[in-house]
């Protein structure tokens, strides 16, 4: 018996939608079976997730400004409303189910804003540090390029039982102001979230990097993240 991870769909400009394969690699390689979801099934989350075992928020294009009451700066990237509002309604299912919520990249930014944060648009615009390091690398997928310092006594130290890892960078957006009942569980050098854990779900862990491709690449650290998720899945789907 394997748990069913849902997993949401980048959009594309005509709106169809389409997921990269190092998720769902990452999931079966972990052990579970991932299932696509894709736009406009706002109405229908609470069926789509009582199928489901796990919630996993991929990465993709910016979160529109409008959901934590902001005006759009210039550097503000593509946005697609239809992709926010299924995934807000997502979290908020997830979240009454408490079914474990995995959020990579984007998804980190759309847990924070779902539960009443909000994000920088554009890091190098709008955060300042005199130490500010590169967070869209250039390097292949798999690369790790900056380290992060982790949170001890957090859902991410005892997964990966470090204090420091390397990993791959691909944003220009980031959390800005912590929702309630967040805690930060990574930084940057420069001071960036890099790690989110809401410790009142069984599993809600959110992570800026990209670990699927870290994990294809043969990362232990991203396999110990996707192993962790997906044997909280099958916990819940065993017990509910």
């Amino acid at each position: 018996m394997k748990p069913v991870i849902g997993i949401t769909a980048f959009v594309e400009d005509d709106l169809s939608s389409g997921l990269n394969a190092a998720y769902s690699k990452s999931i079966i390689e972990a052990g579970g079976i991932p299932l696509i979801i894709p736009l406009g099934v706002e109405a229908d989350v609470a069926q789509i997730l009582s199928l489901t075992d796990g919630l996993l928020l991929s990465g993709g294009h910016d979160v529109h400004p409008f959901l934590f009451g902001a005006e759009p700066t210039p550097k503000l990237g593509k946005v697609h409303p239809e992709r926010d509002s299924v995934e807000l309604a997502l979290i908020e299912a997830a979240f009454i189910r408490k079914m474990p919520i995995f959020a990579i990249c984007r998804g980190i930014q759309m847990l924070n804003v779902a539960l009443g944060g909000t994000v920088y648009q554009d890091i190098d615009s709008e955060y300042h540090s005199s130490k500010l390091i590169k967070h869209k690398q250039q390097a292949a997928r798999g690369v790790a390029t900056h380290y992060v310092n982790v949170t001890p006594n957090t859902l991410l130290h005892s997964i990966i039982e470090e204090e420091k890892i390397a990993v791959n960078s691909f944003h220009h957006q980031a959390v800005n102001v912590l929702a309630e009942n967040l805690i930060v569980a990574a930084k940057s050098s420069d001071g960036i979230i890099e790690a989110l854990v809401h410790e009142e779900l069984p599993f809600c862990l959110g992570v800026q990097w990209h670990p699927e491709e870290q994990a294809i690449s043969g990362d232990e650290v991203a396999k110990k993240l996707f192993t962790a998720f997906v044997n909280t899945c099958l916990k819940f789907k065993v017990e509910r």
